[in-house]
């Protein structure tokens, strides 16, 4: 059965229940429209001709194309010839239009080639456009009509193929900004060596166990100013253009991470860039060379011109083989590209259409949109190793249904089944020692408690031992010298872009008709296949051309496995672990389809609850916030409260995240208890600030370091505080009362449309929260509380309050909700004030503990 409160739930975030897109075909020219922009295709309908976007036009009709200059939307090289939108070689075929599930318009454009050298070629023009918003998806589809074939080939020795492609009207003072998101373990302070032994690296240059710089992945963003005629090609996947009064957003859906930092030790490569046993993840020999170039499939191609400045999305490596077959049973895909303008320069709005893009466009699926908490097994299984029990021997049936028992005490909605549960690597069954009864009773008492079944895979390991290994050695990815790899945990690896595929699917089909409702995809690394006769090249192809191939398209088979699983059942939610150096879905493909894991411990390592960790685990929003949507990103905390850490950890989940690991049984019940209502506290409010571009104070380990992320219009959200010295801070918010029915956590006031509250940090490394309350329509609003209150609900215009501590309350009730009444309590007193639009309700006295009603 349809989940539909999921489904409620994800329209309401998308902003529209349906799209406001029209369509039409009339004299040549296509129009795409939505309520802001305006996109104009004219492709001939009789005879042939070129293809052209000749407008793009503002809500006011003005063209943000350059009316001087004119690029071809697409370029391609086939059979040694280049073809362009421009050649007239064209002929319109038709359109069809799709009502999307977030609330989008897919139109499929059918154009045909009328003479050489694309007689006989179809394209098929993808375009997606969304109520309220200038961004457009596109995808560019070539196929060969029936005995027809075409050959890709290279220009001037290089790969030639770029979609989209625009002039954009632009002045001379044009500049950019590329938005990169996956440098590996960058430096986040700036240490002068010269000033002071830099000590940030006890065991050697590559050991990044420390806040400066981190064990993950971080943004990097570049400004540039545009010189006419200079080319310019950024590696993004994000690129905002910005001149005069128009910024262009351009992006692609790829993966793939910036640099080679982290995939090497030290002395692992020779002079020339040659790897000799590499590091994490990939153990063997590969006597090739290596350059962070080889990291760069796609870029965005910039060419300021006296005129107008040329945009455009450029293959570079991998995209296609020279001499690579198109025929109908082979038709070759662009990937998905986006792009978005505005009429404001304002950085906060590009970042609002980028935002909006990866948390609402990007995606049609609402399951990995909304926002759960989950408990994952492998932080137990790390902590009871360490104790002498077996690191995947821990995940026994008796041991699991234990663990589900406290994890559900914890108010999490999934539960997450880490390396062990399964037979072997690449054997995707129930161990049958392990769960002799499979995973039918996990999946009973994981419902008693309402909780999803999550399952771990590293989907191309493959245990030696298996069946699969012993009858397919033509996907075992081989080193140099012809020996299988050695992969993340010493097991060998499948290549995925082959046969592979499609037996991995059928085995995910079986773990979701199981129950199988999350999906943990670990370890998708590199690997450096040159496996001849799959899907990326024959044996007739030199071993540089196959490793370029291979490497491009295995992103896009991955996001193909995610879209076809998520297709078969829309409740699945798959987390893509990135935690690591080498791995390669690191990009906004895997967005497409849902959720990124992206830091494992960080700066600290395995078992420590202190703070320490925490702290690496906040690096994520706080470099990330305003680049990429908070709740697409996952991570797990320790929820034990060694060293007083409990608060500060378990916030720190809070604020994004939303996992929790380690060893349950080490926590008293009701401090587990005590972890789920604070978790109930923030489940409340999620629904409403996933649309939310969150306001930050101060970084890492600073004194404060504060997350504002409040819905100002629904008079929702959570503000989360730490300081990394005991300090008094005044926090203010700007914050209609109207909409606000409280808040819980923290005293506070509003006043004047702005909220203040006084975060009292009593000693290094404290916290704070609150949660505002929205209250409904009603107008009903706790405008002062002295004290913090541990529950605040309306219900039917109902207000019910419980405090945690002695202290005084103003509550303001508007005259259109009737007279107030309210009960009597022992030690409180309650004042009415009959004022001329509203009551003014007072209550003070010994009010902790104590559940007030007032109807």
């Amino acid at each position: 059965m349809p989940n539909y409160k999921l489904i409620v739930l994800f329209l309401l975030l998308s902003g529209s229940l349906l799209s406001s897109a029209q369509v039409r075909y009339e004299n040549e020219v296509l129009y795409l429209e939505n309520d802001v922009f305006q996109k104009q295709i004219r492709i001939p309908d009789k005879g042939k001709g070129s293809v052209k976007v000749q407008a793009i036009l503002d809500k006011n009709g003005r063209n943000v194309l350059s009316q001087r200059t004119e690029s071809p939307l697409f370029e391609f090289i086939l059979d040694k010839s280049l073809v362009t939108a421009m050649e007239p070689v064209w002929q319109y075929a038709g359109y069809t239009t799709r009502n999307m599930g977030n609330g989008g318009t897919e139109v499929v454009i059918s154009i045909t080639g009328q003479r050489n050298p694309v007689k006989g070629l179809q394209l098929k023009l993808y375009q997606q456009i969304f109520p309220g918003t200038t961004l457009m998806r596109e995808k560019l589809v070539l196929q060969a009509e029936k005995g027809k074939s075409f050959q890709f080939s290279k220009w001037a020795g290089q790969l030639h193929f770029v979609f989209p492609q625009y002039d954009i009207a632009t002045t001379a003072d044009a500049r950019s900004t590329e938005i990169r998101i996956a440098s590996w373990a960058s430096d986040l302070l700036e240490v002068d060596s010269r000033a002071a032994y830099d000590d940030r690296f006890p065991n050697g240059r590559f050991n990044d166990h420390n806040l400066a710089m981190n064990h993950m992945y971080h943004p990097r963003v570049i400004e540039r100013t545009a010189s006419t005629d200079s080319l310019v090609i950024a590696k993004g996947p994000l690129n905002i253009l910005q001149t005069g009064d128009l910024q262009w957003l351009t992006a692609y859906e790829h993966a793939s991470q910036d640099d080679l930092r982290g995939l090497f030790k030290e002395d692992g490569m020779e002079s020339g860039g040659v790897i000799r046993d590499a590091a994490q993840g990939t153990r063997g020999v590969f006597n090739f060379p290596i350059s962070a170039q080889d990291f760069h499939f796609l870029g965005i191609a910039q060419q300021a011109q006296a005129q107008g400045t040329r945009v455009g999305v450029r293959a570079l490596r991998g995209a296609y083989l020279d001499g690579e077959l198109l025929d109908e049973a082979h038709p070759y895909a662009s990937v998905w590209t986006a792009s978005g303008f505005s009429r404001d320069t304002d950085r906060a709005v590009s970042q609002r259409i980028i935002h909006d893009y990866l948390w609402k466009w990007i995606c049609e699926k609402p399951a990995s949109r909304q926002p759960e908490f989950y408990y994952n097994t492998w932080g137990m299984q790390r902590r009871l190793n360490g104790q002498g029990q077996e690191l995947r021997g821990v995940l026994t049936e008796k041991k699991i249904i234990e663990e589900i028992q406290r994890a559900a005490e914890l108010n999490v909605d999934i539960f997450v089944l880490d390396d062990g549960w399964e037979q072997a690597q690449g054997d995707w069954t129930p161990h049958k020692e392990r769960l002799p009864d499979g995973l039918a009773p996990i999946k009973k008492e994981l419902d008693k408690h309402g909780m999803k079944m999550g399952l771990w895979f590293s989907p191309m390991g493959i245990d030696k031992s298996t069946e699969r290994f012993k009858a397919h050695s033509e996907w075992v990815i081989l080193d140099s010298e012809g020996n299988p790899i050695g992969a993340q945990w010493d097991h060998p690896a499948f290549d995925f872009v082959s046969g592979f595929y499609d037996l991995f699917i059928e085995d995910c089909k079986k773990l979701i008709d199981a129950g199988a409702r999350f999906f943990k995809w670990d370890a998708i690394n590199t690997f450096y296949s040159v496996l001849p006769n799959l899907d990326h090249g024959s044996d007739r192809y030199a071993k540089e051309e196959l490793r370029a191939r291979y490497e491009y398209l295995l992103p896009i088979y991955v996001t193909r496995a995610m879209e076809e699983l998520t297709d078969y059942e829309p409740e699945l939610v798959i987390e893509m672990d990135l935690t690591e150096a080498r791995r390669v879905m690191n990009g906004l493909a895997p967005l497409s389809q849902g959720k990124v894991f992206w830091m494992n411990n960080g700066a600290s390592g395995y078992n420590d609850y202190s703070v320490y960790r925490a702290k690496s685990m906040r690096s994520i929003p706080n470099e990330y916030a305003g680049i990429m949507p908070l709740e697409l990103f996952t991570y797990a905390n320790y929820p034990h409260n060694q060293r007083y850490s409990r608060r500060y950890n378990v916030n720190t989940s809070l604020l994004t995240g939303h996992g929790f690991w380690g060893a349950l049984e080490e926590l008293q019940a009701e401090e587990r208890q005590a972890i789920g209502k604070e978790v109930a506290k923030c489940k409340s409010i999620l629904p409403y600030i996933g649309e939310v571009i969150p306001e930050v104070i101060g970084r890492v380990g600073g004194s404060p370091e504060i997350y504002t992320i409040v819905n100002k219009t629904a008079g929702a959200g959570q503000i989360i505080a730490f300081s990394g010295q005991a300090m008094d801070y005044q926090h203010t918010v700007d914050l209609p009362e109207g909409p606000v029915l409280g808040l819980i956590n923290h005293a506070y006031r509003i006043e004047g449309g702005k909220l203040q509250l006084d975060f009292q940090f009593p000693m290094p490394d404290a916290t704070r929260e609150a949660f505002i309350i929205p209250n409904q329509g009603t107008g009903i609003s706790i405008r002062r509380s002295s004290v913090w209150i541990d529950e605040l609900k309306i219900f039917r215009g109902a207000v019910t309050i419980t405090c945690g501590a002695d202290g005084e309350l103003e509550l303001y009730w508007p005259k259109d909700q009737g007279a107030p009444e309210t009960n009597t309590y022992s030690g409180i007193d309650i004042n009415v004030e009959n004022r001329s639009d509203h009551y003014l309700i007072t209550i003070k006295g010994k009010t902790a503990g104590q559940r007030l009603f007032i109807r």
